[in-house]
């Protein structure tokens, strides 16, 4: 079937933005290798560039070979962008929602309209990349557009062997996604050792290091056997999005809720001290002091497990819903043996 235009301006501006984006990551690399090191340079700086440098190639990889699939009308790519906005959609809309309402103290020597100019320019800042994943996913759902990518030799899935007897449903495909992504993504915060709230206690160090890698490894299994279609993958992922649900609870249902709040930001804001290798009265607060105080803290934290709970439910609700997809491999699979 013949390319439309639009495919072909989604694909033109795809390698514009990986072009973009790996223009950064040159640039970052350049940094990494020819700044110059000084004994007062904290480790971790390094560690941050070289972790921003992978994530800059590996997301221009990732829109390069989408761009490509647009171009060859591959039924992988179509996914693969509605992957990427779904994933855009879920760091723009909360951010797009919770700017206006961050608590900002006044910063010394700052205009005293700067807290509403900087909410206004992060509002548009993260509705345009909002505007941008939901445009985009609606277009490559449209009818006319997905027929453009149907071709008989897609219908084998490389992931799911013998999937073209069993449809996968797209909700079931982004969920998969996200939490493989996530699950990656999250792998190089465990050696930050931050703090983090378990069924309403604090974990720090080691305790926090492992219960985060067994969270990552159970996200990373539990989206393969999404891409699967396989019944355990289907299980875990319910059991997964269960057990967040009532972490989520456990944080502000239990007596303490805010002496935990403050431990937590007590701890991390230390941590970062000795990272930076500052006393324990030297952070800076000139144009910092919004995203390091208690009230902000407080506020995103709050924000979190309000976020958490809602996509949790939204996600378990797809998983449960769409158990028929599920069987239908199980059946397939029975007859096959």
């Amino acid at each position: 079937m013949k390319r439309s235009t639009g495919v072909t301006v989604s694909a033109i501006l795809v390698f514009l933005g990986s072009g973009l984006t790996l223009v950064f990551g040159a640039l970052m690399a350049f940094a990494f290798f020819f700044m110059p090191r000084t004994p007062a340079q904290p480790p971790f700086v390094r560690n941050i560039l070289a972790f921003s440098i992978f994530l800059y190639a590996a997301f221009a990889v990732w829109g390069m070979a989408s761009g490509v699939g647009l171009l060859l009308l591959r039924q992988w790519a179509r996914i693969s962008m509605i992957v990427f906005c779904s994933i855009l959609l879920f760091f723009a809309v909360p951010a797009l929602v919770i700017v206006p309402f961050l608590p900002m103290p006044p910063t010394p020597g700052a205009p005293s309209n700067f807290a509403l100019i900087f909410k206004v320019g992060m509002s548009v800042f993260y509705g345009i990349f909002a505007a941008i994943g939901g445009a985009w996913i609606y277009f490559f759902n449209r009818r006319s557009v997905k027929d453009q990518f149907r071709s008989p030799a897609e219908e084998f899935d490389l992931i799911t062997p013998g999937a073209q007897r069993a449809k996968r449903p797209l909700s079931i495909t982004v969920i998969a996604w996200i939490l493989l992504v996530s699950g990656c993504l999250a792998l190089p915060i465990l050696l930050l050792r931050s703090p983090m709230l378990f069924m309403g206690s604090m974990l720090t160090g080691w305790w926090s290091t492992l219960c985060m890698l067994t969270w990552c490894v159970v996200q990373v299994a539990a989206g393969i056997g999404l891409l699967r279609l396989r019944s355990w993958g289907r299980t875990l992922s319910v059991g997964l999005f269960s057990f967040m649900l009532v972490n989520c609870a456990a944080t502000v249902l239990l007596p303490g809720r805010e002496a935990r709040f403050e431990q937590v930001y007590a701890k991390a804001q230390a941590d970062m001290q000795a990272r930076m290798g500052l006393p324990a009265t030297g952070m800076p607060s000139v144009g910092m002091s919004p995203m390091l105080s208690a009230e902000f803290t407080h506020f995103f934290m709050w924000f979190g497990v309000i976020f958490g709970i809602v996509f949790a439910l939204v996600q378990m609700w797809f998983v449960v819903t769409r158990k028929d997809a599920f069987s239908s491999v199980t059946e397939v699979s029975a007859l096959s043996s």
